[in-house]
């Protein structure tokens, strides 16, 4: 594994509303028994597209070991 930023969501802080779901471009979270899950590491890109969608601001970026990215990368065009 290597040390990258993945997104972190406070459960605490999750009211369940969904928004940083349609706010994930990857795909890397779900709403799951009523809270916002990362449901896998290596979809995040660590950018936190998510982060602005979050009214609760339950999600922050941190950087730490996970595992790398399996999608390929969007090129700007």
């Amino acid at each position: 594994m290597a040390l990258r930023k993945v997104v972190r969501i406070d459960e605490e802080k999750c009211d369940g509303c969904g928004e940083c779901v349609t706010g994930c471009a990857e795909g890397a979270i779900a709403v799951i028994d009523g809270k916002a899950r990362l449901v896998s590491e290596t979809y995040c890109d660590g950018l936190g597209a998510c982060l602005a969608h979050c009214p609760q601001d339950a999600i922050t970026v941190e950087e730490r070991e996970a595992a790398g990215s399996t999608r390929p990368r969007r090129r700007n065009t």
